[in-house]
């Protein structure tokens, strides 16, 4: 191999995200490549964020206890939700105008996790559509979906997600009102979004990034065009603005959306005992043990912190679902030790989607995969499955 073929070789490999080993360094490639107003949007939390950090810090506290002189030769690292196996052990949390990191958005996440036999979660504020999205995979979709002031729209989401072949649907519960999310209000990144003078220098500063916007359809929501006058994202950014937080909702409205939807219901975003005993009372399949990754409320515990009270609340035939500050294969399995039925993570494919579009998503689910897979043998399992409590060093919630 002669100097320029070598030299091709390590460019293909900086381009496509082969040499990158962690979430970590998705994160910090999606920080170099993309403006830093859509960086904040995507890194950010609410006040002073306390809750993003609480998220890793509850997890880091989570240690095991290995087993040695198991054979481990053979491991297997599938997860099993709602009775089919998940082959690649994680849900893609649902996450809010994927355009913004690349103009395939939430298309190129959706088929990554096809490929990989991951789920994916559709986000009510896509880039894409849920028609859209459901035409370029085949692998498991679940929609998630807010509790919006107008039930008709309820009703039609709804509908247009279990026409489109949806598996589940998640309805988010944490955002009576928007959290105060610093960095997006300084940046102009609220709804409606307002790029200020002063920040177009740092958009110019990432012509790929503005020349991939450009080459592409405009950015907008994509399930909410039909809604409104206009399919811009201003205009949509605006009626969404008045019509998607109603501190009025109360537990009859979930209840009324389980009359209506017959498949698997979850519900996101529950952080107290009482709400998941309420939850399964209401009828749902399952929780997602959630503080909005950290991204509506600064004074909340890490979801680690929480978990095991929110299991010890519920029935066995919930299933619970861990999502916040997952970085790691071992986190997946900390999860798994402590009694999810599986974990979630929103960042780590977005950051990888912003750093190398579906190449990226491919290879984080790829590292995601494997370091389930070095975990489960460096602690003695075999299976994910059989991975618990008893295989903890002297958990204790913090």
């Amino acid at each position: 191999m002669n100097f320029r073929e070598i030299k091709k070789l390590i460019s293909f490999r900086k381009r496509s995200g082969a040499g990158i080993q962690t979430v970590d360094e998705f994160r910090e490639k999606a920080k170099k490549k993309i403006p830093h107003a859509i960086w904040d949007f995507i890194d950010g939390g609410a006040g002073t964020e306390q809750s993003v950090h609480a998220n890793r810090e509850s997890l880091e506290g989570v240690l095991f206890q290995p087993n040695y002189l198991v054979d481990v030769s053979q491991r297997d690292t599938s997860a099993h939700v709602f009775g089919k196996p998940l082959t690649t052990p994680l849900i893609l949390s649902p996450a809010g105008i994927a355009t913004l990191a690349h103009p395939l958005g939430e298309l190129a996440a959706a088929r990554s996790a096809d490929k990989a036999g991951a789920i994916f979660c559709l986000s009510t504020g896509s880039g894409h559509s849920i028609e859209q999205v459901a035409e370029v995979s085949n692998g498991r979709l679940w929609f998630q979906l807010y509790l919006w002031k107008n039930e008709e729209v309820i009703d039609s989401l709804i509908s247009r997600a279990k026409n489109s072949g949806y598996e589940a649907l998640i309805v988010t519960v944490d955002v009576p009102v928007v959290g105060k999310r610093e960095r997006d209000l300084r940046n102009g990144m609220s709804l409606p979004v307002t790029i200020r003078p002063g920040q177009y220098l740092h958009y110019l500063r990432k012509p790929r990034w503005v020349s991939g916007i450009l080459r592409n359809p405009a950015i907008t929501f994509g399930n909410l065009t039909s809604f409104t006058s206009g399919d811009d994202a201003s205009s949509i950014g605006e009626y969404v603005n008045k019509e998607l937080n109603d501190p009025s909702k109360t537990w009859d409205d979930l209840e009324r959306i389980r009359s209506v939807w017959k498949g698997p219901l979850i519900i996101k975003g529950i952080m107290n005992p009482n709400d998941a005993q309420r939850a399964e009372q209401a009828g749902v399949d399952g929780i997602i043990v959630s503080n909005h990754g950290g991204r509506q409320f600064s004074s909340v515990p890490g979801v680690a912190t929480i978990f095991p009270e929110i299991q010890a609340a519920v029935s066995e035939h919930i299933e619970l679902f861990f999502d916040g500050g997952i970085r790691r294969g071992e986190d997946i399995v900390k999860a798994h030790a402590l009694g999810a039925t599986a974990a979630c993570s929103g960042r780590s494919w977005f950051w990888a989607l912003a750093a190398d579009g579906e190449q990226g998503v491919d290879r984080v689910l790829h590292i995601l995969e494997k370091e389930v897979e070095d975990t489960l043998a460096l602690i003695g399992e075999r299976t994910l499955t059989h991975v618990g409590k008893h295989n903890l060093y002297k958990y204790q919630a913090t």
